[in-house]
């Protein structure tokens, strides 16, 4: 039992008493007044007022313990006058109206408690209903339903307020029109026309109507549906007709965009050939479209489930094709992969990519696991067909390489005894001047032949990314005076003169010193070509301080010949591009030079730009390089690399001259018998062998491309058998090539074609080696 339904008796209980005793207490202070006359008058208010205020236990016990008071207080033991029949007529009287009183009070008290109740009741009845309206309201508002009513009777017609908002009316202050005022005005017209019908044939049938109508808000169309039905009475009489509008506007904008976005699906879908696939887990019947049935070769009528799928994918792909899936369905990752499906009747093959993704339930557990398929066999076919072209384009490309390095080792072994005998009259002081003039012709045009054999192989080197420096110190001043002797014979044929304004006062620069000759030789060339006579090419110097406190070097080569146009600032830098846009104004050469510049003065960390003010104007080159630093004091270093001057002296060499190119032999061997030297020559690699064993030699001149082998092969064995150290001659000349010479014993690597010049430097730099050696 619960304390409240303890406390509460209880409670009345101690009212009751405190009545009673009250009543005892008025009774005992009237008591010189009234004497031992009417003792239970008190006593019967006080029980008036516990039946008024408490229950009718309470109440009772409370008559009973103040009727034995006050008999023990008021009414004397001794009265004679009392009899027996006087006791009992008063005692009956008193319980007889306590009992009355007692039962009106009850009375009472229920009739509170039901009225209580049932107020208590209806409270909570319109409380209940007023937020059952008020809920009903905002789920109109929310769903944007509006609620209407036509009474048949009065023909009055009430609408809700979502109503009001849907068609843009203030419910304060707007009258909602009848239905045959709405023409025009909610609806259009052939809208009402639809919505007229169906509600009279829903008044006349009782069948309920639903409708979607275009509707208007003010001046802004909207689409609502409509629904209604009859009202009729238990007697069956029409009463009205009532019903809903809803604002379906959103909806039906989102319905459409749906619809437009599974056309577009559709379409992108008949487009890539995508087919579509769904499954529920754990796998069982799936679901696939035509398309999807059509990439496993089955037809569309086919019912398919998880056997049938593995069934008529490859063996060798059905594996990694399970274990793909169940990883994806494990780590809740996208599965993606390519498989093979195999044709029943005939085994073709069809390369499939699928693409799916796994769905899971709230508590993690899988549910769906939906994809699509694409049909790349085509791809793969295209794949391969790419390879195989790529492969073959690798190999034309390295057949392309091998053939211009041949071809340059063709073109080169020719040239080199025609230049080096050309080179060697042209210093014989004995012939007429017009004959080493001719000589001097002669030698300038083969160096030119071999420049452009060498442009071939730079500008190869370039596209394969394999051009490479030699850093080392140089001066760059010291380089651009050589340069300009070297084109200087040209320059003074055709009346071009120079001009040196070298003034930088950092001209030193950590480089590649052949590199940079080229680059200065490709420009300070071109400036001669394209020079008219007696015009002149101004070299200038001067450095660049730059943010880091590293100065640039800057060379301005400018000349005063054709110049070029705006738009071919930076064409001129192409590969086999020579400015002129008829072909027959095309200059003598290639077109490699200045693309070769610009990629030797890129892999110096350096730049290069061209500036002309047009056609006819000249143009201006400017090669900027970093790192340049003060000259180091001393002598200037030849920039040519040296070379043997006529005062120097060289003792005479034993030399075993080995080629198999005749001419060249015997070119060679005549220069060097010439020279002072102690020549024999052989042809092969078995007749040099021959010779070393049967004479004593201080010295190697080896061609590298022997009939019965190389040249790398003929001077390790005559190093480690003989001690001797060489010099090779060949027509390949890349990086590889010279660092192959110089681990097979060779001192110096020369390239076809070659100065009898630059082969007597090589000889005293091999004799100088021969005596630090000894």
């Amino acid at each position: 039992m619960s304390r409240a339904r303890i406390t509460r008796p209880l409670i009345s209980l101690g009212k009751a008493l405190l009545f009673t005793l009250g009543s005892l207490g008025v009774r005992a202070l009237l008591a010189p007044w009234l004497g031992d006359r009417l003792p239970f008058l008190a006593l019967i208010v006080s029980i008036a007022l516990a039946a008024r205020y408490c229950r009718w236990r309470a109440t009772a016990v409370a008559a009973v313990v103040g009727f034995l008071l006050t008999i023990w207080l008021f009414v004397p033991p001794n009265q004679p006058d009392l009899t027996p029949s006087a006791w009992a007529v008063g005692v009956t009287g008193f319980v007889f109206m306590a009992t009355a009183i007692i039962a009106l009070g009850e009375m009472l008290h229920r009739s509170h408690a039901r009225v209580g109740r049932e107020s208590r009741e209806r409270e909570t009845r319109e409380r209940s209903l007023l937020e059952q309206t008020r809920q009903l309201r905002e789920a109109q508002t929310l769903s944007h339903i509006g609620s209407w009513y036509w009474d048949a009777t009065t023909d009055a017609f009430l609408g809700s307020e979502e109503l009001y908002r849907i068609f843009g009316l203030d419910p304060v202050i707007d009258a909602l029109p009848h239905i045959s005022g709405q023409r025009g005005v909610f609806y259009s017209e052939e809208s009402w026309e639809r919505l007229n019908h169906a509600v009279q044939t829903t008044a006349r049938t009782g069948i309920g109507h639903r409708l979607d109508l275009e509707g208007r808000c003010g001046d802004k169309k909207i689409w609502v549906t409509t629904r209604g039905e009859r009202v009729t009475s238990a007697e069956g009489k029409v009463l009205g007709l009532r019903g809903t509008v809803q604002d379906i506007t959103e909806l039906r904008a989102t319905e459409e965009a749906l619809r437009r976005s599974t056309q577009r699906m559709e379409i992108v879908k008949d487009i890539a050939e995508v087919g579509f696939w769904f499954c529920d887990l754990p796998f069982g019947t799936l679901e696939w479209d035509s398309l999807v049935k059509e990439h496993f070769w089955l037809p569309p009528d086919a019912s398919v489930d998880i056997d049938v799928f593995y069934a008529m994918i490859h063996p060798d792909d059905r594996e990694k094709t399970r274990l793909g899936i169940e990883q994806s369905i494990a780590t809740q990752q996208r599965f993606e992969m390519e498989y093979r499906t195999v044709c029943p009747q005939d085994g073709r093959i069809k390369w499939i990519r699928a693409v799916g993704h796994p769905f899971y339930a709230e508590d993690g557990r899988p549910i769906r696991f939906d994809g699509a398929t694409f049909d790349v066999t085509e791809n793969r076919r295209a794949e391969t067909l790419l390879r195989e072209s790529e492969t073959a384009a690798r190999a034309a490309s390295a057949a392309k390489d091998a053939f211009i390095a041949q071809l340059s080792h063709e073109l080169r072994t020719p040239l080199t005894p025609v230049l080096m005998t050309a080179s060697a009259l042209k210093e014989d002081e004995s012939l007429p001047e017009d004959v080493r003039q001719q000589l001097r012709m002669i030698e300038r045009n083969i160096a030119l032949e071999a420049r452009l054999i060498d442009d071939l192989l730079d500008i190869t080197r370039i596209t394969h990314g394999k051009l490479s420096l030699r850093s080392e110190p140089c001066n760059a001043h010291s380089l651009l005076r050589h340069v300009v002797e070297m084109v200087q014979d040209e320059a003074r044929e055709k009346g071009v003169r120079f001009s040196l304004d070298l003034h930088a006062a950092k001209p030193q620069l950590h480089g590649d010193p052949t590199r940079l000759q080229q680059v200065y030789w490709n420009i300070l060339r071109n400036a001669v070509k394209f020079s008219p006579a007696g015009s002149c090419v101004t070299i200038r110097s001067r450095n660049i301080p730059c943010p880091d406190s590293v100065h640039e070097l800057c060379i301005e080569i400018e000349d005063q010949g054709m110049g070029f146009d705006e738009a071919m600032k930076d064409r001129i830098f192409e590969p086999f591009e020579q400015g002129a846009t008829n072909r027959d104004s095309r200059a003598p050469g290639l077109g490699l030079g200045l693309a070769i510049t610009r990629a030797i003065v890129i892999l110096h960390g350096g730049r290069v730009e061209a500036h002309s003010e047009g056609p006819g104007k000249g143009a201006r080159f400017t090669i900027c390089l970093p790192g340049a630093t003060q000259e180091t004091p001393g002598a200037e270093p030849d920039a040519a690399g040296g070379g043997v001057h006529a005062s120097e002296t060289q003792p005479p060499l034993r030399l075993l001259v080995v080629e198999d190119h005749e001419q060249s032999l015997q070119v060679l061997s005549r220069l060097l018998t010439g020279g002072g030297h102690s020549v024999v020559g052989a042809g092969t690699k078995a007749e040099a062998l021959a010779q070393a064993s049967q004479r004593e030699f201080d010295a190697v001149i080896s061609d590298l491309g022997l009939p019965d082998g190389t040249g790398h092969e003929l001077m390790r064995i005559l190093h480690v058998q003989h001690g001797l150290r060489g010099i090779a001659l060949s027509g390949y000349g890349t990086d590889e090539d010279i660092q192959a010479s110089r681990e097979a014993g060779f001192v110096a690597h020369l390239i076809k074609p070659i100065r009898f010049a630059e082969l007597r430097h090589a000889l005293h730099a091999l004799g100088h080696a021969e005596h630090r050696s000894n």
